[in-house]
């Protein structure tokens, strides 16, 4: 047996003893769905664009028409986009019964589209637009049809307060219901998966330590290292459509036997 099949055998022993098992996302889990990350070296988002620029909510409030273009452009990709084979690897997971639930650091709302359930979208979601004056929040499709018309700052429908993506944009703090949420997860999980996270955005980059802290197992699936791969059970540098499916069947094939 490889080193990789290796390692596959003990995440899905591990799935397998687990009771409480909690799945945590970043944009590695989607760019196989051709979305792009932010931070791989000469493909990440923030590698071509500056994310003070095209990301932060300063620069979108005095420059909304031209953040407005460089975000319904990535939309559209995202709108586009499927989920792959390690969404539906994770739905799989949740209806053997092993997976709670899922953060995610993703604002795709592919997890949904793969008929994930449980999932808490900790920076926000493409789906809808809020108003920053009074805080209703709309279907996204209200922001669009403004701009489609030639609007350049998109109007709250009640107040008329400047509309924005319902994202977490740079400095916006997460929501604390959110946060709340993540935290109980945290808590009660006694396996924590990393799926395509870099780790290196906080508060996320927290989660792993306080699983730890709590007693849980914690495995990473990710192309690239991160800081917490030391402090991991099983690491696997690789594609998560690759690797997780056959996790799953082999937990799978476990249970049935």
């Amino acid at each position: 047996m490889n080193p990789l099949d290796e390692k596959i055998e003990k995440l899905a022993e591990l799935i397998i003893k687990s009771n409480n098992i909690v799945a945590l996302t970043g944009a590695g889990m989607s760019t196989e769905s051709g979305i792009p990350d932010f931070r791989s070296p000469g493909s990440g988002l923030w590698t071509k664009v500056d994310p003070n620029e095209f990301a932060s909510i300063n620069s979108y409030i005095s420059r909304t028409g031209k953040n407005l273009q460089f975000m319904l452009e990535l939309g559209l990709t995202i709108f586009r986009a499927k989920p792959n084979k390690g969404h539906k690897a994770l739905t799989k997971l949740q209806k053997l019964g092993k997976l709670k639930g899922v953060l995610t650091q993703n604002i795709d709302s592919l997890h949904q589209k793969a008929h994930t359930t449980t999932v808490v979208e900790l920076h926000g979601t493409v789906n809808e637009a809020k108003c920053l004056r009074c805080g209703r929040v709309f279907p996204i499709t209200v922001l669009i049809n403004q701009v489609l018309k030639g609007g350049n700052t998109p109007s709250c429908e009640i107040c008329f307060g400047l509309l924005k993506p319902n994202a977490i944009f740079f400095g916006e703090p997460l929501e604390s219901e959110t946060l709340a949420m993540a935290d109980k997860m945290i808590a009660g999980c006694d396996l924590l998966i990393i799926l395509g996270s870099s780790l290196v955005v906080y508060p996320v980059a927290f989660y792993p330590h306080k699983a730890i802290e709590n007693g849980a197992k914690l495995c990473i699936i990710n192309i690239q290292e991160t800081d917490m791969d030391v402090h991991a059970n099983v690491v696997i540098h690789e594609k998560i459509g690759l690797t997780l499916p056959k996790i799953v069947e082999i937990v799978e094939r476990e249970i049935k036997s």
